[in-house]
């Protein structure tokens, strides 16, 4: 349904294919090691897991809408990349291009042939998706980049984050509630 990697071999095992997200996941951890704590806007410690949370909850909801949950949860782990990266939150998801694209480049350079090179067609949804990401109020002909700011709303309300009933992301994370059957709402 979602896999055309062709490896590993799909027959009799359960389990998402997601050993693309995973080899990029491990990139990114390699980079966050030489990173330092002065001068950024926020922690890195909050950047990595807001990361790996809205990468779960992306498969989710890709699953949840019919979208490849692996491209989902990718485009979940790079969508504050820059921020994490650098420190800075100032356009953070239009400042992502560099990084995304030098991340996938080393990941795509370095298979041994078991993995499938993440395509310059994936490549360029998941820029797009994490370039408009931040911007909740506006809604996208675009399943992954709703997605992603429906996941991205949703997570940062989970974390605690103060939502406003009646605000953008107040309306996206009512309506993800509504879509997967929870019966809570902000209000």
């Amino acid at each position: 349904m979602f896999y055309d990697n062709g490896w590993p071999k799909k027959e009799g095992r359960m389990g998402l294919f997601v050993w693309r997200l995973n080899r990029i996941v491990g990139i990114i951890h390699k980079k966050t090691l030489e990173l330092s704590e002065d001068d950024r806007e926020l922690p890195i410690v909050w950047s990595v897991m807001h990361m790996y949370s809205t990468m779960q909850l992306a498969k989710i909801v890709a699953l949840k809408r019919g979208i490849n949950p692996e491209l989902a949860a990718l485009t979940a782990v790079f969508h504050d990349c820059f921020t994490l990266l650098t420190g800075s939150t100032e356009d953070h998801g239009k400042n992502a291009e560099k990084y995304i694209r030098e991340i996938i480049d080393d990941y795509n350079s370095d298979l041994s042939g078991e993995l499938a090179k993440i395509s310059e067609e994936e490549m360029n949804r998941i820029i797009y998706a994490v370039s408009v990401h931040s911007n909740k109020k506006e809604i996208v002909n675009d399943s992954l980049a709703e997605l992603m700011k429906d996941v991205d709303s949703l997570d940062g309300f989970l974390h605690g984050m103060t939502i406003y009933p009646g605000s953008s992301r107040a309306k996206r994370i009512n309506n993800l509630f509504k879509e997967l059957d929870l019966d809570y709402q902000i209000e």
